[in-house]
């Protein structure tokens, strides 16, 4: 049995899973761990109280990670993760076990490619819809990281240029979920609206709030034939909260075909949604561990 954990920044996800990528078991608390030792004295302690008898810890965190030294370069949710071997200290916290780690989206891909929609592709781009965006390129079944570390980090592709505000516009500010959510709360004189509250309006045929979303998708679609042309992949994946939604990866399939007839695409992007959700993260986690030499 493998002991996962899923670094969250409001919450911490943990799984016991076994070889195949199964969840035997899970569990999650609110993170209130507030310097680098409470840190590794929580993490460790779950492995020490666990029922089972563990092989390895993996890891999937947020931040750029050099998965090599088990070093995190970046990170905002716990800066004093930041520079830190946590690989080698939560090994030495938990008897010299095998500890790995991988960045959080790269481990969702990397849970396709093993058992999920992406499984029979080799070569994949793994798109996942949050609060940003987060992304993987994945060249024969295996993560590419780029020189430095920052390859599929697509929240940050430059879109537009905002003349106005002498702004950069990128992808994550008009196509994450929460630009989904401000644009529909624009539009519709509000606050604030969560994407759960978008999809029941979209069910409820709410005219304004469709429109909303099919701008949104072909804001996305855009990015996947820039996508499509720069990797060429076979498969394009996309995941996050609100890809649970069947209609926002139809209405993503329909704007990919509007712009193929319009301008004459060389090709179409086969787009699908994840096959995993909130458990992607774990199970990827555990793949990057199998895999790691």
């Amino acid at each position: 049995m493998y002991l996962v954990f899923d670094i969250g920044g409001t919450v911490i996800k943990y799984g016991y899973l076994n070889e195949q990528g199964e969840i035997i078991d899970k569990d999650e608390f609110i993170s209130e761990l507030t310097d680098l030792d409470i840190f590794i004295d929580t993490l460790s302690k779950i492995y020490f109280e666990s029922k089972y008898e563990i092989k390895g810890i993996a890891l999937s965190c947020p931040g750029v990670i050099n998965t090599k030294t088990g070093v995190i370069k970046t990170i905002v949710a716990y800066p004093y993760l930041e520079g830190i071997c946590l690989t080698k200290m939560l090994s030495k916290a938990c008897n010299g076990i095998k500890v790995t780690i991988e960045n959080d989206a790269k481990c969702a891909g990397l849970a396709e490619m093993w058992c999920g929609n992406g499984v029979n592709y080799k070569d994949a781009v793994v798109i996942v819809l949050g609060t940003g965006i987060g992304g993987v390129v994945i060249k024969d079944k295996k993560i590419h990281h780029g020189a430095n570390l920052f390859a599929g980090e697509i929240s940050n592709v430059i879109v537009d240029y905002d003349e106005s505000q002498c702004k950069i516009v990128t992808w994550s500010d008009i196509a994450s979920t929460k630009a989904l959510c401000k644009r529909v709360a624009r539009v519709l004189g509000i606050d604030n609206i969560n994407g759960r509250e978008i999809f029941e309006l979209v069910k409820q045929k709410d005219k304004k709030v469709t429109q909303v979303l099919s701008s949104f998708c072909f804001d996305i679609a855009i990015q996947l034939y820039n996508l499509q042309y720069m990797y060429d992949p076979e498969i394009i994946c996309i995941g996050g909260g609100i890809s649970r939604q069947e209609i926002l990866i139809d209405m993503i399939n329909d704007a990919v075909m509007s712009i193929y007839n319009q301008t004459s695409q060389l090709l179409i992007p086969k787009v699908v949604g994840c096959k995993h959700y909130n458990e992607a993260n774990l199970i990827g986690a555990l793949y990057h561990h199998i895999m790691a030499k």
